[in-house]
């Protein structure tokens, strides 16, 4: 269960990161057995043009949770963390097990912040709902992913002292710094704090990606993998 929670986590993102490998080309439903095997360890976040976000997990979780009793918590969470985040939109679509006992989660966001902080949110209240202990005091947070474009990253209190490699031979740099993101302030950026021995993580965007900082692997024009890492991998998307 904790490797789950790390996943859950991603990204950050959290990268949350709420982390198959993501080209646009798969599906965005993980139903029933066909779709459980076909998703094995995987973990992928999308992002969508309204602000919105989408996560899948498929993992091997043996006989350590049932499927009603992971949808339970899940559920139960939600509405935990939505009395202290009223205007977080947080939906559990499908929790479903086959029978090699791979579990297949998919959750929607309204936005970045409300999966950033659900994610946040469910380790400490998962931990405290094993332990027995009292859930109310639990306080999320949304350290950990970001969303948005990059002038909103800079203001949210990320530095941006990096330098990103270009994906193109065709991008008119190929590498930018601080100045030149800065200079890009309308353009989107996704931001994903790992671990050392957190699983990969795959990112679609919704615009053709341009720059990826070190530990981040372009699958497609518009996906990535975000691999394990002691510190954030950044995306910059049109």
């Amino acid at each position: 269960m904790k490797r789950f929670v790390r996943i859950m986590v991603c990204a950050a993102v959290l990268a949350l990161g709420l982390c198959a490998c993501g080209g646009g080309e798969q599906k965005n439903n993980v139903k029933g057995d066909e779709a459980a095997s076909g998703y094995a360890g995987a973990s992928v976040i999308t992002l969508k043009k309204d602000g919105g976000i989408e996560y899948r997990l498929v993992e091997d979780f043996g006989e350590d949770y049932s499927e009603d009793a992971l949808k339970s918590l899940i559920d139960e969470s939600i509405t935990a963390y939505q009395k202290k985040a009223a205007q977080a939109q947080v939906r559990l679509k499908g929790c479903q097990k086959n029978k090699e006992d791979r579990l297949a989660v998919e959750m929607t966001f309204g936005d970045w912040n409300a999966y950033a902080g659900w994610n946040n949110y469910f380790l400490d209240y998962m931990y405290a709902s094993e332990m027995g202990m009292d859930t109310a005091a639990i306080e999320g947070s949304t350290d950990g992913f970001f969303a948005g474009t990059i002038s909103d990253a800079y203001n949210a209190g990320y530095g941006l002292e990096v330098t990103l490699n270009a994906v193109s031979e065709k991008n008119a740099k190929q590498t930018v710094s601080k100045s030149d993101l800065l200079g890009m302030g309308d353009t989107h950026i996704v931001i994903l704090e790992r671990g050392s021995d957190d699983e990969p993580v795959s990112v679609e965007c919704f615009g053709e990606i341009l720059y990826v900082s070190d530990g981040v692997s372009v699958t497609g024009k518009k996906s990535a993998q975000v691999d394990a890492m002691d510190g954030y991998g950044m995306i910059v998307f049109q």
